[in-house]
């Protein structure tokens, strides 16, 4: 009954009396605050005022099962879920899950992590109400040599959700989605596999939606789409923007298409091309201009001793005042 009432609530603009509720579901006035006082514990900002009724303010913020049911049109990432209020770590979840012989596609998704994770052993926080904190199984048919192509591909398909947004965003080799030279998003991508053989793929991904400010070190390296834009994002539309574009890159992908087919996408927004870069990689320090990348996603860098390709490790961008991203 509360999601019906929530319904109702979401097509007016203005405020419906507990008695038109009532009528409208057969219930008591009672059993109509009853249901409003769920909502308000689910999030839902609604103001109750005598002799005017029920008004629903403002939802960018809310996220639960209901939402998250209703609001995903992907064809099948994200359409088995589970929501946590609390968790140690989505990917942590999700490879619990994985384990479990969960399908392609579950979405673990919680409002906050103790232990969230982040790349290169680093951890990711994530304040509970403002951002988003999720992670996606996969059960990718190609080797895992391949790996490193997809964590490029979740990097492109985020940025690309983004900039469909209006959002400025670019791409930091291999996968950092960078905002005015600040960072909004994290993404880890970590796989269980033997030899020829990936057995499953769990694609982390936090996102800094509405978060207003970063104190300390975080202030000058992260950002937010709210501190970016100067607009509050829907969760929802944030999570379901991504996703889908997601999805679709990645049948593409998995189409043994591979990433060869969307170098060129990637290099165009990629902030590292043309730069000069510094690659700490397997213990060795690199300098020199990113010239391009390769057609399985290596970073091309030269210099005096000629071309190298980096396949992991950690990339800063130097830009125009000499400081490095």
């Amino acid at each position: 009954m509360k999601y019906k009432i929530l319904e109702l609530l979401k097509k007016n603009n203005s405020f419906v009396s507990g008695e038109e509720i009532g009528r409208v579901f057969n219930i008591s006035r009672s059993a109509v605050w009853k249901n409003i006082s769920k909502l308000k514990q689910m999030g839902y900002d609604i103001v109750s005022t005598t002799n005017k009724g029920y008004l629903l303010n403002n939802t960018v913020n809310v996220l639960n099962e209901y939402e998250i049911k209703n609001n995903l049109t992907t064809k099948y990432m994200g359409k088995n879920f589970l929501f946590f209020k609390e968790i140690d770590s989505t990917n942590e979840e999700a490879k619990r899950q994985a384990q479990n012989f969960a399908e392609e596609g579950l979405l673990i998704i919680a409002e906050s992590q103790t232990k969230g994770k982040g790349r290169l052993g680093n951890s990711w926080l994530c304040s509970e109400n403002l951002n988003l904190s999720f992670s996606i199984v996969l059960k990718p048919n190609f080797l895992p040599s391949d790996i490193t192509s997809l964590t490029l591909i979740v990097g492109l398909a985020t940025c690309t959700a983004f900039r469909t947004l209006g959002i400025p965003a670019f791409l930091k080799w291999p996968n950092d989605i960078i905002i005015n030279g600040k960072k909004a998003v994290g993404i880890l991508v970590e796989i269980s596999c033997e030899v020829e053989r990936i057995n499953y793929a769990v694609v982390g991904i936090g996102i800094n939606v509405n978060e207003k400010a970063f104190f300390g070190e975080l202030e000058q390296k992260a950002t937010s789409l709210f501190i970016e834009t100067g607009a509050e994002f829907r969760r929802i539309d944030v999570l379901n923007k991504v996703l889908c574009e997601f999805e679709k890159f990645y049948i593409d992908f998995t189409a043994d298409k591979g990433f060869v087919y969307f170098k060129d996408e990637y290099e165009k927004i990629c902030l590292n091309i043309g730069k000069k870069v510094k690659a700490v990689s397997k213990q060795k320090i690199i300098f020199g201009t990113a010239v391009g990348i390769s057609d399985k996603g290596e970073l091309i860098i030269k210099n005096d001793d000629g071309k190298v390709s980096v396949v992991s490790g950690e990339v800063s961008v130097r830009l125009q005042d000499g400081k490095y991203i």
